[in-house]
């Protein structure tokens, strides 16, 4: 069978998940860590056994050097569109994280370069997979919940809310923009 190859493009506080999984997945090989951050890049390919690194500058290069067969977008979301250009423009498939974009214009943009190119794009979103809410979906399914006629969102605790929160993992956090709405809300409307 033939390996997928993959490049990932960031190597931030949440990436480590990404590229845990892929490490266990004997079909996909990832190829290089693209990165603004040389020092981090070279700390996850070392970790990972990543052969390659390469700065955002390099990822044109790079994506026409290597041609992988996906890209797993692991930025913020200010990046994604020209990442996806890049990827689109080559035929690249895309595996993007959540949130798509900062506007519903930029989002729209995006997809719509996905279709035009023809490539598989999705959209990395993990809530949905917790085993709480397989088991909550099984149970509605089977009709043993009874019928569902509400639905509350409780948020967690410490999502910008205490003076020091997330200062260690994630510093530029603090002054995110909708950082809510970014990073809890959007689970739980794709977990709904």
């Amino acid at each position: 069978m033939k390996k997928l190859k993959g490049i990932c493009l960031g190597a931030g506080y949440f990436s480590r998940f990404q590229y845990e999984a892929w490490s266990r997945i004997p079909e996909v090989d990832i190829l290089a860590v693209c990165n603004r951050n040389q020092e981090r890049a070279r700390g996850v390919a070392e970790t990972y056994s990543i052969s390659r690194t390469a700065t955002w500058d390099d990822l044109e290069a790079l994506l026409d050097e290597l041609q992988p067969d996906f890209i797993d977008i692991i930025t913020p979301p200010e990046t994604h569109l020209e990442a996806v250009k890049l990827a689109a423009g080559r035929g690249v498939h895309v595996i993007c994280q959540k949130p798509l974009a900062p506007t519903l214009e930029e989002s729209k943009q995006i997809v719509d370069l996905a279709d035009r190119a023809g490539i598989r794009f999705m959209v990395h979103e993990n809530w949905r997979w917790q085993p709480w809410y397989r088991e909550i979906k099984r149970r509605l399914d089977a009709g043993t919940l009874g019928r569902l006629f509400s639905i509350s969102v409780r948020m967690r605790m410490g999502d910008g809310w205490q003076k020091d929160a997330y200062l260690a993992r994630q510093p530029f956090f603090r002054s995110y923009p909708r950082l809510l709405v970014y990073e809890t809300g959007v689970h739980f409307l794709d977990t709904f």
